[in-house]
C-alpha cells in the first residue's frame, strides 16, 4: 500500500511538471517578443522603485529628507533590487539547475527534470539580461553613477555554508535547498513591484515579466523537491528542511550594507541613524508563509528539525560520493 501511495504521488508530480513544460512554450518570456526598453516612455516624475519595499520607509530621517534626494535613493533602490536579483539568478539558482541537468536523480523522472530545469535555466539567463538592461537604462536616464555592490547576504551565507560541506553530495543538497527556497521566496519578492503601476514603466514591466516566469519556477522547484525528497534518507530530509528554513531570513535580509553604500554616495543626512535603527529581522515575516506552503507540498512541514540536523548526512542523494 505504501508503494502504491508513493507511485501515485510520483505520477501526480510528473503530470504537474509535464503541464508546466507545455505551458512554458506558450508562457515563458524567453519565448516571446520582448519589448524594446529603450522605446518605453521615461517619466522623470515617477519613482523608479516602490517605497513600500524600503526597510526604513517609516524612519523620521527618511521622511524629513528632501524629495529630490529621496527620489535619487529610490533609483538606487531599483539598482539594489536588480543587483540582488542578478546575484540570486547567477549564483544561487543557476548552479542548482545545472546540477539536475548534468546529473539527474535515478528513477523514471530524470529526463523530465532535465527538461524542466533546462527551461528554467533559459529563463534565468533572460531575467539576468533584463535586469542588467533595466538597471543601465535607469542609470542613463537619471544621470547617476552605477552602484558597485556584490556582498548580498544570501550569497555570502550560501558560500559560507558550502565551505563547511565535506563532500560533493552534501554541497549539491545544500545548493538545491537554497535554490528551492529562493525560487519560492522570489515570487513574493517580485510581487509588490510587479503590481505597482505607479512606478517607472520600465521598472514595472521588467518586474511583471519576471514575476510571471517565477510563479512557474516555484512550481517546478517544488515538483523537483517532491521527487528528490522521496529518495532522501530521514537525516537528509532533516538537513534539507533546515537549510530551506534558514534561507528565509537570509533571502529577506534588508541589505543595509548596500543601502549604507548608497547613503554614502548621496551623502544622505542622518544615514548612520537610519542604519542603526533598522531591525534586520523585521521583513522576514513577509516571506515565511510561502516557504511553509512549500514544505507542506513536499511532506516536510511536520518534520521536527533539531540543531544536530545539519552537520552530517549520508551520501545517498544523487548517488554522490
Amino acid at each position: 500500500m505504501q508503494y502504491l501511495a508513493t507511485a501515485s504521488h510520483d505520477d501526480e508530480v510528473a503530470v504537474m511538471l509535464r503541464k508546466l513544460s507545455v505551458l512554458w512554450r506558450r508562457r515563458a518570456a524567453v519565448n516571446q517578443e520582448l519589448p524594446d526598453y529603450g522605446n518605453l516612455a521615461f517619466d522623470p516624475d515617477r519613482d523608479d522603485f516602490s517605497d513600500a519595499l524600503l526597510p526604513f520607509r517609516h524612519h523620521q530621517a527618511w521622511r524629513e529628507a528632501p524629495q529630490a534626494l529621496r527620489s535619487r535613493c529610490l533609483s538606487y533602490g531599483w539598482a539594489i533590487y536588480n543587483l540582488k536579483t542578478i546575484h540570486i539568478e547567477c549564483d544561487v539558482v543557476t548552479p542548482a539547475c545545472e546540477d539536475l541537468i548534468k546529473t539527474p536523480p535515478p528513477g523514471a523522472h530524470g529526463a523530465l527534470l532535465q527538461d524542466v530545469m533546462s527551461q528554467a535555466l533559459l529563463d534565468e539567463a533572460l531575467h539576468t539580461r533584463m535586469s542588467i538592461m533595466a538597471c543601465n537604462y535607469i542609470y542613463a536616464m537619471r544621470g547617476i553613477a552605477p552602484l558597485d555592490y556584490a556582498d548580498f547576504n544570501l550569497v555570502r551565507w550560501r558560500a559560507q555554508l558550502l565551505a563547511g560541506c565535506h563532500a560533493s553530495w552534501q554541497r549539491r543538497l545544500t545548493r538545491f535547498a537554497i535554490a528551492c527556497a529562493s525560487e519560492t521566496l522570489i515570487t513574493d519578492y517580485l510581487k509588490t513591484m510587479a503590481e505597482d503601476t505607479g512606478i517607472q514603466p520600465i521598472c514595472h514591466e521588467v518586474t511583471r515579466t519576471h514575476a510571471a516566469d517565477e510563479w512557474s519556477h516555484s512550481s517546478v522547484f517544488s515538483g523537483a523537491a517532491a521527487i528528490l525528497v522521496d529518495g532522501m534518507s530521514g537525516q537528509e530530509r532533516l538537513y534539507f528542511k533546515s537549510v530551506v528554513e534558514k534561507t528565509v531570513s537570509m533571502f529577506a535580509d534588508n541589505e543595509m550594507g548596500a543601502w549604507s553604500k548608497v547613503f554614502s554616495m548621496l551623502q544622505f543626512p542622518h544615514a548612520q541613524d537610519i542604519i542603526e535603527d533598522v531591525d534586520a529581522s523585521q521583513q522576514v515575516a513577509v516571506y515565511t508563509g510561502s516557504v511553509q506552503h512549500l514544505l507542506e507540498r513536499i511532506g516536510l512541514a511536520d518534520l521536527a528539525v533539531t540543531s544536530s540536523a545539519v552537520p552530517h548526512v549520508s551520501p545517498a542523494l544523487w548517488g554522490g560520493r
